[in-house]
């Protein structure tokens, strides 16, 4: 069972996350910088920008073949460090 309270993100303004020759990017528009991200991450995200946290996860655990306090932990990880490089940001419900 989950730990974390619920939350939604919200990409930085001109801020995309694609995907390229198989690699997972996230693309500032503005800037024309480039954010690789490893395979897990981006799907991850992908799943995140459509939904709230804790539905991501149950929806990661279909992908990833990890418990679920793990996918929480390296998730969570995932999110404060795109967080503090001011690449998203939470949202709380």
């Amino acid at each position: 069972m989950p730990s974390h309270p619920n939350f939604k993100i919200d990409l930085a303004p001109n801020l995309t996350l694609t995907e390229m020759e198989g690699k997972w990017v996230l693309f500032s528009k503005h800037t024309g910088d480039f954010f690789g991200l490893n395979e897990s991450a981006g799907i991850f995200l992908n799943i995140l920008i459509q939904n709230d946290f804790l539905t991501s996860l149950k929806l990661a655990r279909k992908e990833f073949d990890a418990p679920e306090e793990v996918l929480e932990r390296d998730f969570l990880e995932l999110i404060h460090s795109l967080e503090s490089q001011k690449l998203l940001k939470k949202l709380p419900l």
